[in-house]
């Protein structure tokens, strides 16, 4: 399975939420098997921070698990001028958030086809149709990786 991890469910990995076990269960599959990859922008650093801070976390223990999430194996693609330029098509073409648009011109700007982008976020349903989103609900770490 090759998803974009959006930053909604990778904050699950650093605050209990309603399906953290299942993103951990997740990120366990990208970091030990072959067969797994997970993506994201580098921008998605920062919006991992600001819902920590949000959240109330101290720097240090916001600086420590920004360490974490940077030692799994997550590909974390640079935001490049190109996909800037192209964001800004989007967010006007779709009606997007402009991290929303961020997220979906480094989703379309890998290279290599994902089979998803991985969200827990409500407003990036806007996304439907022009991506294939799924939620944690939706998927699954069995070999299939769509839920049993």
């Amino acid at each position: 399975m090759r998803l974009y991890l959006e930053p909604s469910v990778l904050v699950k990995l650093f605050k209990t939420e309603l399906n953290t076990e299942r993103m951990i269960e997740i990120i366990d599959a990208i970091d030990e098997r072959r067969n797994w990859f997970g993506c994201t922008s580098r921008w998605s650093i920062l919006e991992v921070a600001r819902a920590l801070k949000k959240d109330g976390k101290p720097r240090e223990l916001i600086e420590l698990d920004l360490k974490e999430l940077r030692r799994h194996k997550i590909s974390f693609v640079d935001v490049t001028k190109k996909i800037l330029s192209n964001a800004e098509q989007m967010l006007a073409a779709y009606n997007l958030y402009a991290s929303d648009a961020v997220h979906l011109a480094t989703f379309k700007s890998t290279g290599k086809p994902l089979d998803a982008m991985l969200t827990d976020d409500r407003h990036i349903e806007r996304l439907h149709g022009i991506v294939r989103t799924l939620t944690l609900n939706e998927i699954s770490t069995e070999p299939t990786g769509l839920p049993s």
